[in-house]
Formats: structure tokens, C-alpha cells, sequence
């Protein structure tokens, strides 16, 4: 594959010469090595900002997919606070209003509280497993894309959404 460029920077390929000369590209001026390898860097930091991106965007639906609308996860975390201090004071007294609304269906105040304590818990850890899977893999892929290993960095972010819908699977509306 040879490698041209035009006056204004654009880049063209052709198998040979001859393809060149059938273009009637005659305009255009062969890339050095170092041309040729900086636009092939530049084409891969490319790929590595989308193949991120696409990681990003699985973490941020599966965050939509458990929590809802970010207004839910508010409503979610008041329900926490509220058990948590339930909790705390030995299950007396009027259960919060949060929990209250939970205590329905034959559940007493402590099973909602107990069940929202545990649903927070599930949350937050995979929370945090979603930062941590998309923050290492991100970095990955970015290492992977500068040695050149763009296979490899695509498989890592099919993995990693894979990884990612799986963590927040049971969770929240995912339930």
C-alpha cells in the first residue's frame, strides 16, 4: 500500500503506481516512513477514543438500566439514608417515610429497611465494580491501541461490556 497526500494534508492509498497514475492523481506527493507513521498513530488514537467511548456508554446505560432517571437514584439514596437510620435506632419507633412506603405486601418496617440496606449494598458495590472494570479496561485499551494491537483492544471492549451488563444484572429496575 502506498500512501500520498495533497496540497491541503488529505491522504490517499493506492496498491501501486499505476493505480496512482489511472487516478490521474499526479498532484499528489508520496508519504516519508515518518508521515505514513504518524497517521497511522493518529488513525489509532482515533479508534482508542471510540472504542472508550463505547465503554463509557455501556457503563452509562447499565447505571440508566438500575437506577433510572438520575431523580430515582436520589429517591434511592434518601430511602438508604432513611433505613440506615432506622437501623441504627433498633428498628423503633415510626419507620421513616421511605422505609414506610417499602413496608407493604406483608413486609414489616425492618424487612423494608433490611431489604433496602440490602438493595443499596448491591447497588453501590456494583457501582463500583463499573468504575473500576471501565477505568482499568479504558486504560488498557489505550495501551493496547499505541502498540498497535487493535484486535486485541476491541476484544477487551466487547469483554468489558459484557462485564459490565453482568454486573449490574439483578440490580435495581434490572430485578
Amino acid at each position: 500500500m502506498l500512501l500520498f497526500k495533497n496540497a491541503k494534508g488529505s491522504v490517499f492509498a493506492f496498491e501501486t503506481e499505476e493505480d496512482r497514475a489511472k487516478f490521474g492523481a499526479d498532484d499528489l506527493s508520496a508519504m516519508d516512513e515518518s508521515e505514513v507513521n504518524e497517521h497511522v498513530r493518529a488513525q489509532r488514537a482515533v479508534t482508542a477514543i471510540e472504542l472508550c467511548q463505547r465503554i463509557d456508554t455501556a457503563a452509562d446505560l447499565a447505571r440508566r438500566a438500575v437506577a433510572g432517571d438520575p431523580l430515582r437514584a436520589v429517591e434511592y439514596d434518601r430511602a438508604r439514608l432513611q433505613a440506615e437510620q432506622f437501623a441504627a435506632a433498633g428498628y423503633e419507633g415510626d419507620a421513616p417515610p421511605m422505609v414506610a412506603a417499602w413496608a407493604i405486601n406483608g413486609r414489616t418496617p425492618q424487612q423494608a429497611a433490611d431489604s433496602i440496606l440490602a438493595e443499596a449494598a448491591a447497588y453501590t458495590n456494583a457501582l463500583e465494580l463499573l468504575r473500576t472494570t471501565r477505568l482499568a479496561a479504558k486504560e488498557q485499551i489505550r495501551t493496547l491501541m499505541a502498540a498497535g494491537e487493535v484486535e486485541q483492544a476491541q476484544q477487551l471492549t466487547a469483554q468489558t461490556i459484557a462485564a459490565i451488563e453482568a454486573a449490574v444484572a439483578g440490580i435495581g429496575n434490572n430485578a
